[in-house]
């Protein structure tokens, strides 16, 4: 299966960028305006994802979050696309 996005082990639970994801799935909103709205979905900073200052490539250092897998596959639920469908059948499989 290829690669949609880069999983991050080096923690205790694997995390994925929610910058990312956003790409992945081909959102057309903003991702500063699209990930608060997907938060509101019962997520919480601290234990479902963290937010952090992605590093600079010569302008201002944008905001960015590291998401629990879980909650990346109730993301590409919730988006209800073909792309989300695809999103999350590449996670399922990595569980696999």
């Amino acid at each position: 299966m290829n690669e949609l996005m880069k999983v991050n082990y080096s923690k205790e639970t694997p995390t994925v960028s929610g910058r990312e994801l956003h790409a992945a799935l081909q959102v057309a909103t903003p991702y500063d305006k699209w990930f608060p709205r997907m938060a509101e979905y019962g997520f919480s900073d601290g234990t479902d994802f963290s937010t952090f200052l992605s590093e600079s490539t010569g302008g201002r250092p944008a905001t960015d979050h590291e998401i629990t897998v879980d909650m990346a596959k109730e993301i590409c639920m919730l988006q209800r696309s073909e792309k989300g469908k695809e999103c999350r059948q590449y996670f399922i499989e990595l569980e696999k």
